[in-house]
Order: C-alpha cells, then structure tokens, then sequence
C-alpha cells in the first residue's frame, strides 16, 4: 500500500466540517475522523469498524433508517466487491466471515450475488441522537485517494430539501 500522509488525511477531513468525515481502509476499519463524525457516531470511538457496527450492533439497526434494504444490502454488495478485488485479504475475509454470522438477515441476503462497486452520490437516511432522534438525510460523498485505493474516504453531506442535489 502506498504511505499515506496522515498529517494531510487528517486535515482533508477536518475540513470538511461541519459535515461527519471519516476514512477507513479496504475492511472498513476506521482510521481517522473529524470531530463531526463523533458528534454524529460515538461508536468510531470505540467500535472501528463501520461494517461490523452496522451490520452487528442493535443500534446501527435504528439509527440507520430503512436499514436492511437502504444500508445492509448495498453495505453487502460492497463487501463482495472489495473481496473478488483483493481475494486473498485477511481483514476482509474475516469481516465477511463476522458478518455472516452475527447477522441472521446478511446470512439470508448473501446468496444474492449482489456487487456494489461504492455508495457514492447515495441519498441515505439516519436517526441519530445527536439530532435528538429527528430523521436526517444524508448525500454520501465517497472518494479514494490517488494514492492508494486500498484507502476510501467518506464525507456525509446532510440534504435539508427534498429536493437537494449533491
């Protein structure tokens, strides 16, 4: 993997406030955040994995609204992705392995096949406490650095109009 200037990531994602901005490797693991982020997701704290969050913890379950289709799905899809991209990858292996079997309703959608290459441009939907329960929409802005695309950057952009365009 190509070195990665943490001092210049950090600060990319600083800037993007007062929108949450995070990046995380090719398993997910979060490997920085701005402070928006843990305003909006205290979990990155503790819990540094964006996939096991949302598809293992009872949370994720409410705060991602629609969460089977809208967030398990595609989240899916993209894991598939990232595994037929790099098969031999250990981290990612794993992931798919927790996955499948600390989540009954990824077991049932696997068999699918569905691939999904990124969520970029995606209008989601979160309620979260920090917006003290109230339904946000988000616009998912997600990029990987020239440097290595073994690295994906994730920026929400929250959409205070139906009718909002990224």
């Amino acid at each position: 993997m190509a070195e990665i200037d943490e001092v210049l990531l950090q600060q990319f994602l600083d800037n993007q406030a007062p929108a949450p901005a995070f990046a995380t490797d090719l398993a997910w693991n979060v490997i920085a955040y701005n402070g928006p982020l843990l305003n909006w997701f205290p979990w990155a704290a503790y819990q540094a994995n964006q996939m096991r969050w949302a598809f293992l913890e009872s949370e994720a379950r409410e705060q991602l609204v629609n969460w089977e289709q809208d967030w398990v799905r595609p989240f899916l899809g993209q894991i598939r992705y990232e595994r037929a991209h790099h098969p031999k990858n250990e981290a990612l292996r794993q992931l798919e392995r927790d996955v499948l079997a600390g989540c009954p309703v990824a077991r049932e959608m696997w068999d699918r096949g569905e691939m999904v290459e990124h969520s970029h441009g995606d209008l989601r939907r979160l309620r979260l406490p920090y917006h003290r329960g109230r339904e946000v929409a988000v616009r998912i802005v997600a990029l990987r650095p020239m440097r290595s695309d073994l690295l994906r950057v994730v920026v929400l952009m929250e959409q205070h109009r139906e009718g909002d365009t990224a």
